[in-house]
């Protein structure tokens, strides 16, 4: 299960994970591929929509908090992501590409913000950071969810 903010890359990474070379557009509603589940940032961004994606962890192994490397803020609440136990908490920091990227910065925010990691950083061109996510996601399992 993919959450993080608005614009964090959650789609573009879903498909990059699954394989689909489209261009990612904005997701309105939880939203599935395979074993992956990709939900709306707004369902993160607004307190209201927590109970969605609280909800929609509830049969999901592993959650994967999405963040930007050029997004120097969390709206994460303490704890959040630890609701349910025995859950694998991943972070994985997207478009480490761009120019304003501070990648290292950001996981020491989310480190403050209460994940331990592991963390993956990711950016279109790098397909062997993207084999190493998938490597963990898939562990030994290929019945893991994401």
């Amino acid at each position: 299960m993919l959450i993080g903010e608005i614009e964090a890359g959650k789609t573009t990474l879903l498909n990059a994970l699954f394989g689909k070379d489209e261009e990612a557009r904005k997701t309105q509603a939880i939203e599935f591929e395979g074993n992956g589940m990709d939900t709306p940032g707004e369902y993160f961004s607004h307190p209201r929509l927590y109970s969605a994606l609280l909800c929609s962890a509830q049969d999901m192994s592993t959650l994967v908090y999405v963040h930007p490397a050029d997004r120097l803020s969390c709206r994460l609440p303490p704890g959040f992501l630890d609701i349910y136990s025995g859950k694998r908490v991943i972070a994985v920091i997207t478009k480490t590409d761009l120019a304003d990227a501070r990648p290292a910065a950001v996981e020491a925010l989310l480190h403050a913000h209460g994940i331990s990691g592991p963390f993956f950083r990711i950016s279109r061109d790098d397909p062997a950071a993207l084999q190493a996510l998938k490597d963990v996601l898939l562990g030994s399992t290929m019945e893991q969810t994401v």
